[in-house]
């Protein structure tokens, strides 16, 4: 092709066809900038197309991501509501006066050790952010898939840090001292007994047998926070959901 031009643009020369000549140079000028042109958007499309690729895998992958974080929610949510419901017991037998040397209450170790801790899955969206956030072209649904990961999280986050806290630094140290301790288990002999994988159901015990103010004022101060961190729970399984509904009707749509 280009030798082509070549001779016609030595032919026009040699016979002094100046003015078509200038006329072909403009026209060959023309044909070489439309296929730059052409080229480039040609180039653009790929791009583009690479780049809509890439968006729908990491929402899909992000939408799996956050169908595994539901779930370990659901089981943090039924956990702290457990939990919320051993802390009224506990606060209604001291308010009630039902705790006595004889009578002693009977909390089960795993009231402090299996707190509610959520565990999301962020692999899809540590990608997202190595690519860039604005990889998703949506922004309505970028902006509540950022709020979900730096606002929502992070507020789940520091409640469960706070209640871990109250267990390990104030409650813990305070029944150690003040109650005594025991097992469901009568009839083991020693601690590999105590703790046999085939024996999940028996509890180790804090037997509370007097209460004062200060354990009062310790489980209406967890029960307030573990109250607030359950509503937050429920309001992250219903984020979830929506954001859920989003992706699907983003990726159907490309």
């Amino acid at each position: 092709m280009i030798k082509f031009l070549r001779k016609i643009r030595q032919s026009l020369l040699i016979r002094g066809e100046t003015s078509k000549y200038l006329k072909y140079a403009v026209g060959e000028i023309l044909l070489v900038m439309i296929g730059i042109l052409l080229a480039l958007q040609v180039n653009n499309w790929n791009e583009n197309r690479k780049d809509h690729d890439k968006e729908v895998k990491l929402l899909i992958e992000l939408r799996d991501d956050l169908v595994e974080t539901k779930n370990d929610l659901l089981t943090d949510i039924e956990k702290a509501q457990q939990i919320l419901a051993t802390t009224n017991t506990l606060y209604r037998a001291i308010t009630e006066d039902d705790i006595t040397g004889k009578s002693p209450f009977k909390l089960s170790t795993r009231y402090i050790l299996e707190s509610a801790i959520l565990f999301p899955k962020l692999s899809a969206y540590e990608a997202i952010q190595s690519e860039g956030i604005t990889i998703i072209s949506n922004d309505n649904l970028r902006k509540n898939i950022t709020d979900f990961y730096q606002l929502h999280l992070k507020r789940v986050a520091a409640a469960e840090a706070f209640i871990q806290d109250l267990d390990h630094k104030v409650l813990k140290p305070y029944l150690n001292l003040v109650s005594s301790y025991d097992s469901d288990c009568k009839d083991c002999e020693d601690l590999y007994a105590l703790y046999s994988s085939n024996q999940k159901s028996r509890n180790n015990l804090y037997l509370i047998s007097n209460a004062d103010d200060k354990l009062v004022h310790i489980l209406k101060e967890k029960f307030n926070v573990l109250k607030t961190l359950n509503q937050r729970y429920v309001e992250l399984s219903q984020f979830i959901d929506e954001i859920i509904i989003s992706i699907n009707n983003e990726t159907n749509s490309k």
